[in-house]
């Protein structure tokens, strides 16, 4: 992660010992304590904080203060470590977050531990920014959601919105409330974003069949919103994505069109939270979501909508290739609301993709964030939780300072903090297959060299590397991720198989392999080998 403003001119103290013992004193909350702050005490285990009034030894002081003009939960921490540390931000998660950078730049030896004197200021370039779970396919267990919200309060983001769209009560019967035990998941989940400062947003899917007309179903909308608002929930999503919307002669004759008929009910549902919360959060995702070109729809819908509803959208695609300064700039006069960008990677859920998966770094994403009317973006990921950290991680990099982004310099970095370092440089070797096509080319530079060339050296060269990178990657310690990736290794192993019966001239078994290979259910985006060998079938039977 880079700071906004850091300062170290490597002085530390040594300390001949393998723990610190600090003296707290709240600056932040009057007779505060450490742990009033989740994930503080607990966050590094030879750093024990001691309350003011201690009679214990301390090695140095730890402080926490508050400046409220600190924006989207940023930081300053002053370290002198002869005195004292002072962490300060406008919030608890920015404390938290402080906190984490000042133990990051503690250096731990053998024998002791190297404290420096530095100063660093850092303001996150996004105020909202994480994940919405809100793919086709099955949804996430709650093991794996509750990994998701750990995960995004260790990497400095801010957001879980849940929205699975085969959740059945979030779309097909958003009518009906949720059974017993499912609100009981709901708990533990806002539990555990409140523990890790993650702001949950609960959506739901009504527009495929809601009657405008009918008033039993604003009740059973309301209904269903306080249920959740009921166990703390206090942001919302009403989701008007991939439906036909048309309304019927009836309804028309109130609304004329399907923008004010769906402005009418969002509307509807903020004043209801209105009445019910005093702070709040709605979001609306209209259902053309993925353009930055006016329409009629857009433009009633902008005029409509009450100017505090926060508006989803997608880039100038559903799965953008690149969402640009321009295209964002156009859309945001057009809207005329705070956008959100709901990023539909590194999601596979669309035709074949659903034999794929996507391990590359984010990119192609614009930085100039803050010229236009722009909340925050939150990534759609895939149905295989593991496989979606690496873009996610590499998100949060972007998220925390946007103008110091590096996305595929650094990516190396964020397979290391996932899988360590001695496995990295065999699963970026893996990474290689598994590109995001819906936002780069499938092919890296050397694949492309091998097509374009038809060099069958280089080709044999890249496999037998891939080969033994498959037998260490089945190292990794994460069983979850192991089982996510094993398929798509096996995948690889298939095409190896196939490129040395193409080596041994067994044409025939090649051909009926590839029949068999292009039937399967876990491709590589690359797909080298086929390729190749059509490429090279063909060049003979031209000759």
């Amino acid at each position: 992660m880079y700071y906004n403003e850091f300062y170290m001119e490597d002085e530390y103290i040594y300390f001949n010992k393998n723990n610190l013992v600090l003296k707290f004193i709240s600056k932040f909350y009057r007779f505060g304590k450490p742990s009033d702050i989740n994930g503080v005490v607990e966050f590094d285990k030879d750093i024990k904080i001691l309350l003011s009034d201690t009679k214990e030894n301390t090695d140095f002081d730890i402080v926490f203060e508050c400046d409220r003009n600190i924006k989207n939960s940023g930081f300053k921490v002053s370290l002198n470590p002869k005195d004292k540390v002072v962490i300060t931000s406008s919030d608890e998660r920015g404390i938290r977050n402080g906190y984490i950078a000042f133990c990051s730049q503690i250096k731990k030896t053998k024998n002791g531990i190297y404290v420096p004197f530095l100063d660093i200021f850092h303001e996150p370039s996004l105020k909202i920014s994480g994940v919405i779970e809100g793919f086709y396919g099955n949804p996430w267990s709650l093991k794996n959601r509750l990994d998701c919200i750990n995960f995004l309060g260790n990497n400095f983001l801010t957001t879980y919105m849940y929205a699975p769209k085969d959740d059945l009560y979030h779309r097909d019967k958003w009518r009906e409330i949720y059974p017993s035990e499912k609100l009981e998941e709901f708990k533990v989940l806002l539990n555990e974003c409140n523990f890790n400062y993650i702001d949950f947003y609960y959506t739901i899917s009504p527009g495929n069949d809601f009657n405008f007309l009918d008033e039993n179903d604003y009740k059973d909308l309301f209904k269903k919103l306080e249920q959740m608002i009921d166990i703390g929930v206090s942001n919302f999503g009403i989701l008007m994505d991939d439906i036909d919307y048309k309304i019927n002669s009836k309804e028309k004759i109130k609304f004329k069109t399907p923008a004010f008929a769906q402005s009418f009910i969002v509307n509807k549902v903020y004043e209801y939270l209105k009445e019910q919360l005093y702070e709040f959060n709605l979001i609306m995702c209209p259902t053309e979501y993925y353009i930055d070109y006016d329409t009629p729809y857009l433009f009633e819908l902008s005029k409509k909508l009450n100017k505090d509803i926060k508006l989803f959208w997608t880039g100038n695609e559903t799965l953008s290739h690149r969402i640009t300064t321009e295209s964002f700039k156009k859309i945001s006069s057009i809207l005329k609301h705070e956008i959100i960008i709901w990023d539909n990677v590194p999601v596979n859920d669309y035709e074949d993709d659903k034999k794929l998966i996507f391990l590359s770094p984010y990119q192609n994403r614009f930085i100039n964030l803050n010229n236009y009317c722009f909340g925050g973006i939150v990534l759609n990921p895939m149905d295989k939780w593991e496989l979606s950290k690496f873009t996610l991680l590499s998100f949060s990099h972007y998220a925390y300072n946007t103008n110091n982004f590096r996305g595929k310099k650094d990516f190396n970095d964020v397979i290391k903090k996932l899988i360590g370092n001695e496995l990295a440089d065999d699963f970026s070797l893996v990474c290689k297959h598994f590109r995001n096509s819906r936002v780069s080319n499938s092919l890296s530079f050397e694949f492309s060299k091998i097509l374009n060339e038809l060099d069958e050296k280089l080709l044999d060269f890249e496999l037998q590397k891939i080969k033994k990178a498959i037998s260490n990657v089945r190292n990794i310690k994460n069983k979850d991720l192991l089982d996510e990736i094993n398929p798509f290794l096996l995948r690889l192993e298939n095409e190896i198989k196939l490129f040395n019966l193409y080596q041994n001239n067994e044409t025939n078994k090649v051909k009926d392999l590839i029949k068999v290979m292009e039937k399967d259910n876990h491709k590589s985006s690359s797909n080298i080998v086929i390729r190749f060998i059509k490429a090279k079938l063909k060049e003979l039977t031209n000759d």
